[in-house]
């Protein structure tokens, strides 16, 4: 059985929490055709959970986080060494937004808030580098995003994979065993809109309502992104 360890770096604002469950719960939701088939674990890193022992997971996911991976917590520093870690063990590694970043940053790259201000809705991501995992026709695709922060410098070591012109690093990978993304395949429409309302102010009325738009108008892909992690996870490809 495949052993799946979720690496939760953030949680639901709480205005939200009686509506959705824990970032989590919401992977295994979003996974759920491979998930109740698989031994799933989570710690909550931001509260300083950690696994005791990274050989007893095939896998980690890195969820979002509503925290800056240069912030100065003792929970970020440890988590980048277990990003190291993990990748020195040669474990499949999947990064989500924050996840995303800090892995990154673990291998030395650049994290900054985006000059454009906030990504948030669906947004149209080129692909322009093909790995065995992802779908041979994959030339774009349309993802649910919602940042400030982002990768503005990547390290020699990773490939990257897609991107677009607000967003350049927007999915990376390290050889097969680490593939990251900046968006949130595993957020609902649903979710999102309530997260855009509920930021509105600090998003600034411009990006929000160009968010609204694009969640009333674009088709989110998730799915997609989900057999994409899915199989990533487990190696077949």
């Amino acid at each position: 059985m495949f052993k799946l360890c979720i690496l939760e770096a953030g949680y639901i604002n709480p205005a939200l929490k009686d509506k959705y469950p824990p970032y989590s719960d919401l992977f295994k939701d979003f996974l759920k055709y491979k998930t109740r088939n698989w031994n799933v674990s989570s710690y909550r890193l931001y509260e300083s959970e950690f696994p005791h022992n990274i050989n007893d997971f095939d896998g980690f996911i890195i969820t979002g986080s509503s925290f800056g991976v240069y912030e100065n917590f003792s929970w970020i520093v440890k988590t980048i060494r277990l990003i190291n870690q993990i990748i020195s063990k040669k474990k499949q590694l999947v990064g989500i937004c924050f996840g995303h970043q800090i892995i990154i940053q673990a291998l030395n790259g650049l994290i900054e808030k985006s000059i454009y201000g906030w990504g948030a809705g669906i947004k149209k991501i080129n692909f322009f580098k093909n790995k065995p995992w992802l779908p041979d026709n994959l030339s774009y695709t349309n993802l649910i995003s919602f940042h400030q922060d982002q990768v503005v410098e990547i390290p020699n070591c990773v490939d990257h994979l897609a991107g677009n012109d607000f967003c350049k690093y927007y999915s990376l990978a390290l050889e097969d065993i680490v593939f990251t993304i900046q968006g949130h395949p595993e957020f609902s429409k649903k979710y999102t809109l309530d997260l855009l309302n509920l930021r509105r102010e600090g998003i600034g009325e411009f990006e929000y309502l160009k968010g609204v738009t694009e969640l009333n108008k674009i088709d989110h892909q998730g799915i997609l992104f989900g057999n994409i992690i899915a199989n990533f996870l487990e190696r077949k490809f």
